[in-house]
């Protein structure tokens, strides 16, 4: 096991530091990519039932 080191020059700009805040930043994009895709799913759908709305009410759609 390593210990961690005093100098903080060194552990900021450590190898740990360094895989550590990479593991962090790609879990937060994972998340933040997986919000937007549900977001864009809801945006969809809002869509498709507007669209069924507007023909709904088309008297063109009963000619």
């Amino acid at each position: 096991m390593r210990l961690a080191t005093l100098d903080l020059e060194t552990a900021i700009h450590g190898d740990e530091y360094r895989a550590a805040r990479l593991a962090l930043l790609k879990r937060q994009m994972i998340r933040r990519i997986k919000r937007a895709d549900a977001s864009a799913q809801k945006v969809e759908q809002a869509l498709a039932r507007l669209a069924e709305a507007n023909t709904l009410g088309d008297p063109r759609t009963y000619q």
